[in-house]
């Protein structure tokens, strides 16, 4: 172990409990989510079920915590904002005030290429675009990385949100066409993409692209390369029979 104590939020969604599987060997984790995990945490790892909505009880879990890797929030294009408002806009920003309450050295954001959804499909996203949200999720979003700017910048709070593409594994997987292959993000190469988030030394804010290698890329990556030294692996357009035409 690397000796750093990460808090992971959203610890029972896919991507928590892969990055979790990956690096249980490499930190120390205090697990959160509102449901039970239907998978293993053992000592010196613990979970805590909880609801980031309430603010005295996240204080609770950021006790010797470095980092905060929060995943949490309800991630679907259609939820509405009634769903959206306690769980990805309260929680996020109660989550930011305790971080720095709690002395906490960095927040990694899980933000998400709707982010950018607005924009035409063949048109790729590179560093320094204004956001462009097709939908409410992708406007909740916005606030999230608009939160770690802010406490990045005002409150002295290391932040990286990663705007992350379409997470699916190879066996079992939603992509249909050429623009979910150009925004795939592999397990491996997500548990990369949050390592180095978690790891990397003289980043106060950065906003991260992570998807994989693909031939075609909704997401430019070459700044989250040179920022955070990613190499991704994979590549939708070798590892799906889909066609591109």
């Amino acid at each position: 172990m690397n000796g750093l104590n990460v808090l992971l939020t959203g610890a029972c969604g896919r991507i928590g409990r892969t990055f979790f599987e990956a690096s249980q060997d490499r930190y120390t984790f205090v697990l959160t989510d509102r449901i039970e995990p239907d998978f293993n945490v053992d000592a010196p790892h613990r979970f805590v079920r909880q609801d980031l909505s309430d603010l005295t009880a996240i204080s609770e879990v950021l006790k010797d915590i470095d980092v905060i890797v929060h995943l949490a929030g309800i991630p679907h294009a259609t939820a509405s904002f009634d769903e959206l408002l306690p769980n990805n806009i309260l929680a996020t920003t109660y989550l930011f005030e305790a971080a720095v309450a709690a002395g906490c050295k960095r927040l990694v954001f899980a933000s998400s290429a709707q982010t950018i959804e607005g924009y035409p499909v063949d048109r790729q996203i590179t560093p320094g675009m204004q956001v462009m949200p097709a939908n409410l999720y992708g406007v909740s979003k916005c606030y999230g990385e608009a939160l770690c700017a802010f406490y990045a910048a005002k409150h002295n709070l290391s932040s990286i949100a990663i705007r992350i593409g379409a997470f699916e594994f190879a066996d079992r997987h939603e992509l249909t066409n050429a623009r979910d292959l150009s925004a795939w993000l592999s397990p491996r190469d997500a548990v990369q993409l949050l390592q180095l988030s978690v790891e990397v030394k003289g980043v106060q804010h950065l906003i991260a692209h992570g998807i994989s290698n693909n031939r075609f890329k909704r997401l430019d990556l070459s700044e989250t390369t040179r920022v955070l030294g990613y190499r991704p692996l994979d590549d939708a357009f070798q590892e799906f029979d889909i066609p591109i035409g």
